[in-house]
C-alpha cells in the first residue's frame, strides 16, 4: 500500500508493505466546501448578523496569524469586507486586526496571505498589540485574577468580527471563537497569566487541561471570562471555520460567538473526534503541509494528537516540513536545557510561565514515552539536539517497524479517541 504525506509543499511517499497491518486514521467522508459554498455561507451569515445602525458604528475584524494559514484567510476576509461595505460601513470605520496573541508581528509584505487582496490593499490593517503596552486598554480582571489588556483598536470599535478557524486544542480544548480575544488580541502578560493556568502548584499539568475538555478547564473558562469582559457593551458576529480529517474546510457558521462556538466544537468532533478501540505500536504522521508545518513549534499539534493512538513505549514517524525553522527560540531553549530535567523546567513554570516553555515540557514528555523520528528540512545535529530521532531514509525508518500500525495523513485536524477514552 502507498500513503502519501504531506511535507511543507512537497509529498513524501511510503510503502507499506503489510496493508493488513496498519490503520489509516483520518474520520468520516465529510465533503469539503466549494470555494463559492465558503463565500456565500459568509456572506450570508454576516447579513443575517449585523446589528441595527451599523454603518455609523467602528467596525474591527479580528483574523488568524499566519500560524492559521488553514482557515483561507485569504478567501473569507474580503468577503467579510465587502459585505460591510454593501452594508454601508465606510473604510475609514473599519480595522482588521491580526490576532498575534504572543505570536511574531506580521510584516506588511506577508499581510496578503492572510486577507487575501480583493479591496483589503484600502483597509487598515494592523497587529494586535502583544507587548507594546502603549497600545493596551486594561478593561478588568477575570475572577482568577487575569488581567484583561486588549488591543486599543478593538477596544474603540462598536461591532467586532471574529474569524478564524477551530481545532481541538491542547490548552483552551478547542482553538478558536474566544481565543481570538484572549489570547489573540490580548496583552503578553494577560496571555502568560491565563495559561499558567495549565500547570499546577507541583508543576504538573492540570489534570483538566487537555483537547476536547471544557467542563471544568480553568484555562477555558478563564477565556470566556475574560471575552465577556470586553465585550460588554459592544456587539459581537463569529465567523468560524473548521476543518474536516483530511484538512479541508467542510464547516462555516455566522453568528453569536458562545451559540456558534459551541455548535463549531460539536461539529468539529464528529468530523475529526476518532474513536479507536486499541492503540497501535507504531504511527506514521504528518502535520498536514505547507499551512500547517511551517515551523516545528505549530507542527507539535499534530504530534500531541497523534501520540494518543500509540502505546507506551511505541514509535511515531512524524513528517513536518518546518521550511521556517523551529518557530519559537524559549521552545527550542527549553526543549535543549531541559530535556533531562523536565521536572525542573516544571517547577521553573509554576513561578514563571511560559506557554513556549510549557509546550516543551509537554513535547519531553511524549519523548519520554515514544521515539519519535522527524522527517523535516531541519539539520540533523538540530534535530537531535531537540531530542527527536532523525533519518534520511523514512522508507527504511518505517520497514524496521513491527506489530500493528496507524497512519494520520492529517495529524493536526484528527484527535483519536482510544478505548474508553472520555474526551469531554
Amino acid at each position: 500500500m502507498k500513503i502519501d504525506l504531506k511535507k511543507g509543499r512537497g509529498t513524501v511517499s511510503l510503502i507499506v508493505p503489510d496493508a493488513e497491518a496498519i490503520q489509516r486514521l483520518s474520520g468520516p467522508e465529510i465533503p469539503a466546501l466549494t470555494v463559492t459554498e465558503l463565500q456565500s455561507r459568509v456572506r450570508r451569515g454576516i447579513r443575517a448578523h449585523l446589528p441595527a445602525g451599523i454603518e455609523g458604528q467602528n467596525v474591527a475584524i479580528l483574523i488568524p496569524d499566519d500560524t492559521r494559514l488553514w482557515a483561507r484567510g485569504d478567501l473569507v476576509v474580503p468577503q467579510l469586507v465587502a459585505t460591510l461595505r454593501a452594508a454601508g460601513v465606510r473604510e475609514e470605520r473599519l480595522t482588521i486586526i491580526i490576532a498575534l496573541g504572543t505570536h511574531a508581528a506580521i510584516p506588511s509584505e506577508r499581510i496578503s496571505r492572510l486577507t487575501g487582496r480583493l479591496d483589503v490593499q484600502r483597509c487598515r490593517v494592523l497587529n494586535s498589540a502583544n507587548r507594546d503596552r502603549s497600545r493596551l486598554v486594561h478593561m478588568g480582571r477575570t475572577s482568577r485574577g487575569t488581567p484583561v489588556d486588549i488591543t486599543r483598536e478593538a477596544v474603540a470599535a462598536d461591532h467586532i468580527i471574529i474569524f478564524g478557524g477551530m481545532l481541538h486544542h491542547l490548552l483552551a480544548g478547542y482553538g478558536g471563537g474566544r481565543k481570538y480575544i484572549l489570547p489573540g488580541i490580548a496583552g503578553y502578560d494577560s496571555v502568560q497569566q491565563n495559561h499558567a493556568l495549565a500547570i499546577t502548584a507541583t508543576g504538573a499539568p492540570h489534570p483538566r487541561v487537555g483537547p476536547a475538555i471544557l467542563a471544568g478547564n480553568p484555562v477555558h473558562e478563564d477565556l470566556e471570562e475574560a471575552a465577556d469582559i470586553f465585550l460588554e457593551g459592544k456587539s459581537c458576529t463569529y465567523v468560524a471555520v473548521a476543518a474536516n480529517g483530511k484538512g479541508e474546510l467542510f464547516y462555516c457558521r455566522a453568528g453569536a460567538l458562545r451559540e456558534t462556538f459551541r455548535d463549531g466544537c460539536a461539529r468539529l468532533d464528529a468530523a475529526c473526534s476518532v474513536p479507536l478501540p486499541q492503540q497501535a505500536d507504531f504511527a506514521v504522521i504528518s502535520a498536514g503541509g505547507h499551512r500547517t508545518d511551517g515551523q516545528l513549534y505549530q507542527a507539535t499539534k499534530a504530534l500531541f494528537n497523534a501520540a494518543r493512538a500509540v502505546k507506551a513505549g511505541g514509535r511515531i514517524l512524524f513528517v513536518a516540513g518546518c521550511a521556517e525553522g523551529v518557530g519559537n527560540a524559549l521552545f527550542a531553549d527549553a526543549l535543549i536545557s531541559h530535556k533531562d530535567a523536565p521536572a525542573a523546567l516544571g517547577r521553573q513554570l509554576c513561578e514563571d510561565f511560559s506557554m513556549p516553555a510549557y509546550v516543551a515540557l509537554r513535547v519531553m514528555d511524549l519523548l519520554k514515552r515514544y521515539r519519535v523520528t522527524l522527517v523535516s528540512d531541519l539539520a540533523p545535529d538540530r534535530v537531535h539536539a531537540l531530542g527527536f530521532d532523525t533519518t534520511a531514509d523514512p522508507q527504511a525508518t518505517l520497514d524496521q517497524l513491527r506489530g500493528r500500525g496507524i497512519v494520520i495523513p492529517f495529524a493536526e485536524n484528527i484527535l483519536p479517541r482510544p478505548g474508553t477514552d472520555d474526551h469531554r
